[in-house]
């Protein structure tokens, strides 16, 4: 693959940033930071675009936080100004890092997504006999800097760019030379960029019958199990000595018995939630109905938190547990309501009725 320069004008560029600025605050325009900078848009941008020209924007001003859903995770959030320079960074390079990119890769890129990658699961656990399940303890974490840049190296020969690049990779660590944030944007591109190394060395040197991966988890199937033995033994050295990078326990097994998925269990006679996914759901969904009942939300911002718990799992067989989770509660027992029928609804209740 032809490595790519003369970049830097491109992310420089007026009409690049103020796209990153609209970008930045999408869904956040009511936030203090969005708020303030709007004030002086042009002065702003123009403040950032001679940060990126100083070869030192001063990269690293992170906010942290802890999430525990699905398990406990630190974020670290960028600054307002370092998001707009991230998404003019990616605005500029996300072509390139999708041309390097394997179709049945899923996470983090347009057109693809969890339901996409499930549903591909299910066709090949339909025709193959067994899969192998494999996924990276610790990823985020984990990612070697020296590697990382290495990798960037093969696809970018804009020094400029690089500096940024690896400026942005350099501005934090959980150990020497490894970890990216989880939160930055640019730590999801980078990461996908990871391990699409390692898909290229599956397709090309393992030959699976079938493949997928989101993220740090990845499949693969054969119609002989001993062929999967093989393989794990060789991505399992792959990954540790070419990516660093340190695998947990495999799961094997045969197609019929059921693959668990992102979240999901996905079988011959059809896609299944887990467990898991149902615990996850029931408190999301106490969450809502407890915080309507406070009144910290109304019940129009209720149905639209239900119609997208909902929306994450419809694909799975599981009618029957989303009107027994949703029975009761006070917009409907599987709320898939519109704004437009939440609305009508009220002026239903609160005008028509006598």
């Amino acid at each position: 693959m032809k490595r790519q320069s003369n970049l830097f004008d491109f992310i420089i560029d007026y009409q690049n940033l103020r796209m990153a600025w609209l970008k930045s605050i999408k869904g956040k325009r009511k936030s203090s930071r969005a708020l303030l900078f709007s004030r002086n848009v042009s002065g702003n941008l123009q403040n950032i675009q001679d940060r990126l020209l100083s070869g030192n924007p001063d990269w690293g001003n992170y906010k942290s936080f802890v999430i525990t859903d699905p398990k406990v995770r630190i974020i670290s959030a960028a600054s307002f100004e370092e998001r707009i320079m991230h998404h003019a960074i990616m605005n500029v390079l996300e072509p390139i890092f999708e041309r390097h990119l394997i179709f049945h890769s899923y996470a983090c890129r347009k057109g693809k997504g969890t339901h996409a990658a499930v549903l591909y699961a299910f066709n090949q656990c339909k025709s193959r006999q067994y899969f192998l399940k494999l996924d990276v303890r610790k990823y985020f974490d984990s990612i070697d800097h020296t590697v990382l840049k290495l990798q960037l190296r093969r696809l970018i020969k804009d020094g400029r760019v690089l500096s940024l690049l690896f400026g942005i990779i350099d501005s934090y660590h959980t150990f020497p030379g490894k970890g990216l944030p989880i939160g930055n944007l640019t730590s999801q591109f980078f990461a996908n960029l990871y391990l699409s190394f390692l898909d290229h060395y599956i397709l090309e040197q393992e030959k699976p019958l079938g493949y997928v991966r989101y993220m740090d988890d990845f499949v693969f199937w054969c119609d002989d199990k001993q062929n999967l033995h093989a393989m794990l033994a060789s991505i399992t050295s792959y990954t540790s000595s070419t990516l660093k990078l340190e695998l947990k326990a495999p799961v094997l097994g045969h197609s019929s018995q059921g693959l668990p998925f992102l979240g999901f269990l996905i079988k011959y006679s059809g896609i299944f939630l887990m467990r898991k996914s149902k615990q996850r759901m029931t408190i999301r969904a106490n969450s809502i109905q407890s915080d309507l009942l406070t009144g910290e939300i109304t019940e129009e911002q209720a149905g639209e938190r239900a119609n997208s718990v909902n929306a994450s799992v419809l694909i799975a067989r599981c009618r029957q547990f989303r009107i027994n989770l949703w029975k009761g509660s006070g917009f409907g027992q599987e709320p898939r309501q519109s704004r437009r029928q939440l609305e009508q609804r009220r002026f239903q209740r609160d005008v028509c009725q006598p």
